[in-house]
Protein backbone atom coordinates (compact mmCIF):
# COMPACT_ATOMS: atom_id res chain seq x y z
CA UNK A 1 0.00 0.00 0.00
CA UNK A 2 2.58 2.62 -1.21
CA UNK A 3 0.17 4.20 -3.70
CA UNK A 4 -0.73 7.94 -2.21
CA UNK A 5 -4.71 7.19 -3.87
CA UNK A 6 -5.41 5.52 -1.10
CA UNK A 7 -4.68 9.01 0.96
CA UNK A 8 -7.85 10.57 -1.45
CA UNK A 9 -4.03 12.13 -3.37
CA UNK A 10 -3.17 12.31 -6.98
CA UNK A 11 0.06 12.04 -7.83
CA UNK A 12 1.77 13.96 -11.24
CA UNK A 13 4.83 14.35 -13.01
CA UNK A 14 5.06 10.64 -12.34
CA UNK A 15 7.00 10.28 -15.62
CA UNK A 16 9.30 12.89 -17.59
CA UNK A 17 9.97 12.78 -21.20
CA UNK A 18 13.56 13.01 -21.97
CA UNK A 19 13.89 15.59 -24.15
CA UNK A 20 11.85 17.67 -26.36
CA UNK A 21 12.60 15.61 -29.32
CA UNK A 22 12.16 12.25 -28.01
CA UNK A 23 9.17 10.17 -26.96
CA UNK A 24 10.58 8.13 -24.58
CA UNK A 25 9.88 8.39 -20.63
CA UNK A 26 11.75 7.65 -17.74
CA UNK A 27 10.12 7.09 -14.28
CA UNK A 28 10.59 9.96 -11.74
CA UNK A 29 11.57 9.03 -8.37
CA UNK A 30 8.77 9.39 -5.71
CA UNK A 31 10.59 12.25 -3.68
CA UNK A 32 10.16 14.38 -7.35
CA UNK A 33 6.63 13.76 -7.57
CA UNK A 34 3.96 16.59 -7.21
CA UNK A 35 1.34 15.17 -4.68
CA UNK A 36 -2.08 16.88 -4.55
CA UNK A 37 -3.93 16.14 -1.83
CA UNK A 38 -8.09 16.08 -0.85
CA UNK A 39 -8.51 15.21 -4.64
CA UNK A 40 -11.18 12.41 -3.62
CA UNK A 41 -12.77 10.58 -1.11
CA UNK A 42 -9.33 8.31 1.08
CA UNK A 43 -9.80 4.79 1.56
CA UNK A 44 -7.74 4.62 4.13
CA UNK A 45 -6.90 7.20 7.41
CA UNK A 46 -3.28 9.03 7.44
CA UNK A 47 -1.84 7.62 10.46
CA UNK A 48 -2.60 4.32 8.75
CA UNK A 49 -1.28 4.79 5.91
CA UNK A 50 1.94 6.27 7.55
CA UNK A 51 2.46 2.87 9.94
CA UNK A 52 1.82 0.79 7.07
CA UNK A 53 4.62 2.50 5.45
CA UNK A 54 6.89 2.35 8.04
CA UNK A 55 6.64 -1.24 8.66
CA UNK A 56 7.12 -1.99 4.82
CA UNK A 57 10.31 0.17 5.53
CA UNK A 58 11.11 -2.03 8.45
CA UNK A 59 11.25 -5.16 6.36
CA UNK A 60 14.74 -7.01 6.67
CA UNK A 61 15.19 -7.53 3.15
CA UNK A 62 16.48 -11.23 4.15
CA UNK A 63 14.13 -14.14 3.90
CA UNK A 64 12.72 -15.22 7.34
CA UNK A 65 10.26 -18.04 5.93
CA UNK A 66 6.89 -16.87 8.09
CA UNK A 67 8.58 -15.82 11.02
CA UNK A 68 6.74 -12.78 12.84
CA UNK A 69 8.18 -11.16 15.67
CA UNK A 70 7.98 -7.45 17.25
CA UNK A 71 11.02 -6.44 16.85
CA UNK A 72 11.35 -7.39 13.13
CA UNK A 73 13.07 -4.73 11.16
CA UNK A 74 14.12 -2.14 14.08
CA UNK A 75 17.34 -4.06 14.96
CA UNK A 76 20.35 -2.97 13.83
CA UNK A 77 23.92 -4.04 14.05
CA UNK A 78 25.80 -1.04 15.65
CA UNK A 79 29.19 -1.88 13.81
CA UNK A 80 28.09 -1.84 10.76
CA UNK A 81 24.21 -0.42 10.48
CA UNK A 82 22.77 -3.73 8.88
CA UNK A 83 19.37 -5.15 9.41
CA UNK A 84 18.94 -8.02 12.44
CA UNK A 85 17.17 -11.20 11.38
CA UNK A 86 16.44 -14.12 13.61
CA UNK A 87 17.56 -17.97 13.50
CA UNK A 88 15.99 -20.86 15.32
CA UNK A 89 18.39 -23.37 17.06
CA UNK A 90 15.92 -26.37 17.60
CA UNK A 91 17.29 -28.78 20.88
CA UNK A 92 15.03 -31.66 20.84
CA UNK A 93 11.85 -30.37 21.28
CA UNK A 94 12.16 -26.78 21.80
CA UNK A 95 12.84 -24.37 18.94
CA UNK A 96 14.74 -20.99 20.54
CA UNK A 97 15.56 -18.26 18.32
CA UNK A 98 18.35 -15.92 18.44
CA UNK A 99 19.29 -12.57 16.45
CA UNK A 100 22.30 -12.17 14.07
CA UNK A 101 23.60 -9.54 12.01
CA UNK A 102 22.99 -9.76 8.30
CA UNK A 103 26.63 -8.72 7.07
CA UNK A 104 27.89 -11.38 9.47
CA UNK A 105 25.48 -14.01 8.03
CA UNK A 106 25.68 -13.41 4.59
CA UNK A 107 29.28 -13.10 4.69
CA UNK A 108 30.47 -15.48 7.06
CA UNK A 109 34.05 -16.29 5.30
CA UNK A 110 34.97 -12.69 5.19
CA UNK A 111 34.55 -11.28 8.63
CA UNK A 112 32.87 -8.18 7.91
CA UNK A 113 30.99 -8.17 10.61
CA UNK A 114 30.36 -10.23 13.99
CA UNK A 115 27.73 -12.24 14.93
CA UNK A 116 25.67 -9.96 17.49
CA UNK A 117 23.83 -13.00 18.76
CA UNK A 118 21.03 -12.23 21.35
CA UNK A 119 18.33 -14.75 22.85
CA UNK A 120 15.51 -12.98 21.08
CA UNK A 121 13.05 -13.58 24.10
CA UNK A 122 15.55 -12.07 26.22
CA UNK A 123 16.15 -9.16 24.02
CA UNK A 124 12.22 -8.13 23.30
CA UNK A 125 11.68 -8.04 27.06
CA UNK A 126 15.06 -5.88 27.25
CA UNK A 127 13.68 -3.61 24.86
CA UNK A 128 10.33 -3.71 25.84
CA UNK A 129 11.11 -2.52 29.70
CA UNK A 130 13.23 -0.17 28.58
CA UNK A 131 10.56 1.92 26.39
CA UNK A 132 8.45 1.53 28.81
CA UNK A 133 10.35 2.87 31.30
CA UNK A 134 11.48 5.67 29.31
CA UNK A 135 7.75 6.09 28.22
CA UNK A 136 6.29 6.49 32.16
CA UNK A 137 9.81 9.07 32.77
CA UNK A 138 8.21 11.14 29.91
CA UNK A 139 5.04 11.29 31.23
CA UNK A 140 6.16 12.14 34.89
CA UNK A 141 8.52 14.84 33.55
CA UNK A 142 6.34 17.90 33.99
CA UNK A 143 9.24 19.25 31.88
CA UNK A 144 8.54 17.40 28.74
CA UNK A 145 5.05 17.43 29.30
CA UNK A 146 5.24 21.52 28.43
CA UNK A 147 7.21 20.77 26.09
CA UNK A 148 4.61 18.34 24.34
CA UNK A 149 1.35 19.88 24.62
CA UNK A 150 3.13 24.00 24.46
CA UNK A 151 1.81 25.83 21.42
CA UNK A 152 -0.62 23.22 20.19
CA UNK A 153 -2.50 26.16 18.57
CA UNK A 154 0.69 27.14 17.10
CA UNK A 155 0.50 23.85 15.23
CA UNK A 156 -2.79 24.25 14.11
CA UNK A 157 -2.14 27.16 12.65
CA UNK A 158 1.25 26.90 11.15
CA UNK A 159 -0.32 23.34 9.37
CA UNK A 160 -2.99 25.84 7.94
CA UNK A 161 -0.69 28.23 6.64
CA UNK A 162 1.84 25.54 5.26
CA UNK A 163 -1.37 24.01 3.51
CA UNK A 164 -2.21 27.35 2.16
CA UNK A 165 1.10 27.89 0.94
CA UNK A 166 1.16 24.32 -1.37
CA UNK A 167 -1.92 25.37 -2.68
CA UNK A 168 -0.86 28.61 -4.33
CA UNK A 169 2.72 26.55 -4.94
CA UNK A 170 0.65 24.48 -6.92
CA UNK A 171 -1.43 26.23 -8.65
CA UNK A 172 2.25 28.19 -10.14
CA UNK A 173 3.26 25.04 -11.24
CA UNK A 174 0.40 24.64 -13.29
CA UNK A 175 0.94 27.61 -14.60
CA UNK A 176 4.51 26.45 -15.25
CA UNK A 177 3.76 23.33 -16.84
CA UNK A 178 1.19 25.42 -19.35
CA UNK A 179 4.29 27.69 -20.01
CA UNK A 180 6.55 24.31 -20.92
CA UNK A 181 3.82 22.94 -23.19
CA UNK A 182 3.70 26.41 -25.06
CA UNK A 183 7.21 26.84 -25.70
CA UNK A 184 6.96 23.06 -27.01
CA UNK A 185 4.52 23.74 -29.29
CA UNK A 186 5.91 27.21 -30.76
CA UNK A 187 9.35 25.35 -31.14
CA UNK A 188 7.47 23.06 -33.42
CA UNK A 189 6.37 25.77 -35.27
CA UNK A 190 10.09 27.15 -35.77
CA UNK A 191 9.23 29.82 -33.91
CA UNK A 192 12.36 29.63 -31.75
CA UNK A 193 16.02 29.02 -32.23
CA UNK A 194 17.31 26.00 -30.52
CA UNK A 195 19.48 28.49 -28.27
CA UNK A 196 16.39 30.64 -27.60
CA UNK A 197 14.49 27.35 -26.56
CA UNK A 198 17.05 25.58 -24.10
CA UNK A 199 17.43 29.34 -22.32
CA UNK A 200 13.66 29.69 -21.84
CA UNK A 201 13.29 26.07 -20.96
CA UNK A 202 16.20 25.68 -18.84
CA UNK A 203 14.49 28.85 -16.23
CA UNK A 204 10.98 27.11 -16.41
CA UNK A 205 12.42 23.87 -15.27
CA UNK A 206 14.44 25.90 -12.89
CA UNK A 207 11.50 27.53 -11.71
CA UNK A 208 9.64 24.43 -11.46
CA UNK A 209 12.63 22.65 -9.42
CA UNK A 210 12.43 25.33 -6.78
CA UNK A 211 8.67 25.23 -6.31
CA UNK A 212 9.09 21.31 -5.92
CA UNK A 213 11.53 21.74 -3.17
CA UNK A 214 9.86 24.16 -0.89
CA UNK A 215 6.71 22.08 -1.77
CA UNK A 216 8.52 19.28 -0.15
CA UNK A 217 9.70 20.98 2.61
CA UNK A 218 6.38 22.50 3.97
CA UNK A 219 5.37 18.93 3.48
CA UNK A 220 7.54 17.83 5.48
CA UNK A 221 6.87 20.16 8.25
CA UNK A 222 3.61 19.30 8.23
CA UNK A 223 4.35 15.37 9.23
CA UNK A 224 6.60 16.61 12.00
CA UNK A 225 4.31 18.76 13.28
CA UNK A 226 1.34 16.28 13.22
CA UNK A 227 3.99 14.15 15.00
CA UNK A 228 4.35 16.46 17.75
CA UNK A 229 0.15 16.34 18.25
CA UNK A 230 -0.12 12.70 18.24
CA UNK A 231 3.03 11.69 20.76
CA UNK A 232 1.24 11.95 24.46
CA UNK A 233 -1.65 9.29 23.08
CA UNK A 234 1.74 6.96 21.86
CA UNK A 235 3.52 7.20 25.15
CA UNK A 236 0.05 6.69 27.07
CA UNK A 237 -0.85 3.53 25.12
CA UNK A 238 2.55 2.14 25.63
CA UNK A 239 2.21 2.37 29.42
CA UNK A 240 -0.98 2.13 30.07
CA UNK A 241 -1.86 -1.46 27.61
CA UNK A 242 -1.06 -4.51 28.60
CA UNK A 243 -0.16 -5.85 24.99
CA UNK A 244 2.08 -4.25 22.62
CA UNK A 245 1.78 -4.67 19.20
CA UNK A 246 4.21 -4.02 16.47
CA UNK A 247 1.74 -1.27 15.28
CA UNK A 248 2.72 0.39 18.53
CA UNK A 249 6.68 -0.15 18.28
CA UNK A 250 7.06 1.14 14.49
CA UNK A 251 5.10 4.25 15.05
CA UNK A 252 7.29 5.14 18.50
CA UNK A 253 10.54 3.58 17.92
CA UNK A 254 12.96 4.48 14.69
CA UNK A 255 15.45 2.12 15.23
CA UNK A 256 17.48 -0.20 18.17
CA UNK A 257 20.86 -0.36 17.71
CA UNK A 258 22.69 -3.52 19.48
CA UNK A 259 26.55 -3.86 19.73
CA UNK A 260 28.35 -7.08 19.73
CA UNK A 261 28.81 -6.68 23.76
CA UNK A 262 25.34 -6.35 23.96
CA UNK A 263 24.81 -2.42 24.75
CA UNK A 264 21.43 -1.58 23.43
CA UNK A 265 20.49 1.92 22.29
CA UNK A 266 16.79 2.97 21.47
CA UNK A 267 16.23 5.83 19.40
CA UNK A 268 12.79 7.15 19.17
CA UNK A 269 11.07 8.80 15.85
CA UNK A 270 10.38 11.89 18.62
CA UNK A 271 13.31 13.80 19.17
CA UNK A 272 12.05 14.80 22.91
CA UNK A 273 11.79 10.94 23.86
CA UNK A 274 15.77 10.63 23.10
CA UNK A 275 16.43 13.48 25.46
CA UNK A 276 17.10 12.98 29.01
CA UNK A 277 17.01 14.89 32.58
CA UNK A 278 20.00 14.90 34.66
CA UNK A 279 18.11 16.24 37.39
CA UNK A 280 15.69 18.48 38.60
CA UNK A 281 18.15 21.54 38.16
CA UNK A 282 19.89 20.80 35.10
CA UNK A 283 19.01 20.94 31.37
CA UNK A 284 18.14 18.08 28.83
CA UNK A 285 20.60 16.44 27.35
CA UNK A 286 20.17 14.65 24.01
CA UNK A 287 21.16 11.24 24.03
CA UNK A 288 20.20 9.54 20.32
Amino acid sequence: MKNVTYLGSVSNGNVKKINYKSDKVIIMPVEERIIVEDMHEALVDKETFDIVQDMIKSRTGVRERNYEWLLKGLLVCKECGKKLSIVPQKKKTKTTFYVRCNTYACNTHLHLCTPHSNNLEKLTNYVLEQIKTRCKEFLDENKYMNVANSSKDKILKDRFNFKNEILVLEKKLKDIDKMIDKLYEDKCKGLFEDEDFTRLYSKQTEMRKDINDRIKCLQKQIENEDSSVDINKLVKDFVELKEITRTMLVSLVDRIEVSEDKEITIYYKFNILNMRKLNDDEELINVG
